[in-house]
């Protein structure tokens, strides 16, 4: 298989070509990229590419991919509500809302757009949850749609409220610490707790213990940072349970990275325990206040009453 990507204007001219693609398509590393360009798998404008070329936005790169699978997903997404110009998504743990990787099938948007009946060619969604949260998710049915609700969440005017399952007891109040990108670490994807990043806040709304060592915890982010609340309950020493990535060292992530086999928390927990509840907003067309809620889904409900019986179902 040929994947085909153009390259944005949010790189500079000349930015050479593996770290176009380490930085664009990460489930390869810097190293890893060398290797297929050496091997001859990747084009530049349709001419073999070299570990020493760059590329300039709007040049178009190939890559023969050859024959994969695609990373499995839990393709169990229902719809929770829906009106003229929205639907509102009960979104499982593990599945993409769009593309990433080599994940061209198994996420949201391609689902909604080309595979559910009736379909929607013209689905957006107008947020993000990650791959292992659930929870609600609100799609525009078109880009018009999408951009008017999108001012909203830009302007920070839609409250969300979270589960969330952490280690220890967490304690309520407000969690005020900026987030940005952690430019030295290993991982280019991960996000901390630093001082020249940008203003967050987190409040926690309450906290019940479900053993000595576990809590459930209900969020409401005031803000709407990258991972903002997996980083914050992190900080303050209370990750969320399955957390592979801020839920343990980077050495352990990179390790579970490149082999499944590797847990990322000794509580046994598929995904991410965070779970996306309520979202409340102004809406653009009706002109009034719409709430949608949107259930715990089971797996993490399984395990509150599994923490709340005191028992620890360990791997």
């Amino acid at each position: 298989m040929n994947l085909f990507s153009e390259v944005s204007t949010a790189f500079p001219k000349e930015t050479p070509v593996v770290r176009y693609l380490a930085t664009r398509f990460t489930y390869f590393d810097y190293d890893k990229w060398l290797v297929r360009i050496a091997e001859g798998k990747i084009q530049c404008n349709g001419f073999a590419a070299l570990a020493g070329d760059t590329v300039s936005p709007g040049d178009i790169v190939s890559y023969d991919a050859g024959e994969f699978e695609e990373p499995a997903a839990d393709l169990s997404y229902r719809i929770a509500w829906e009106d003229p110009w929205f639907l509102c998504i009960d979104k499982p743990g593990n599945l993409l809302v769009h593309r990433a990787g080599i994940s061209f099938h198994n996420n949201l948007t391609h689902l909604l757009r080309h595979v559910h009946v009736p379909a929607f060619p013209t689905a957006h969604p107008v947020h993000r949850l990650d791959r292992e949260t659930s929870g609600a998710l609100i799609v525009a049915k078109t880009l018009e749609v999408r951009i008017a609700l999108g001012r909203e969440f830009d302007a920070g005017r839609v409250e969300k409220w979270y589960y969330a399952i952490v280690h220890g007891i967490a304690p309520t109040g407000p969690i005020e610490l900026p987030i940005g990108k952690l430019v030295d670490s290993s991982i280019p994807y991960k996000f901390g707790v630093i001082g020249t990043g940008k203003a967050c806040r987190t409040n926690v709304i309450a906290s019940e213990p479900l053993s000595g060592e576990y809590s459930l915890v209900t969020l409401k982010p005031l803000t709407g940072r990258t991972h903002q609340i997996r980083v914050h309950l992190a900080a303050i020493g209370h990750p969320v349970v399955g957390d592979k990535l801020y839920g343990q060292s980077e050495a352990g992530y990179l390790a579970w990275r490149d082999d499944k086999t590797h847990g990322a928390d000794p509580l046994w927990f598929p995904r991410q325990a965070l779970h996306c509840a309520t979202l409340a907003f102004m809406h653009p067309y009706a002109k009034e206040r719409c709430t949608v809620e949107v259930p715990m889904r089971e797996d993490m409900q399984g395990l509150i009453e599994t923490l709340r019986a005191g028992i620890a179902p360990l791997r």
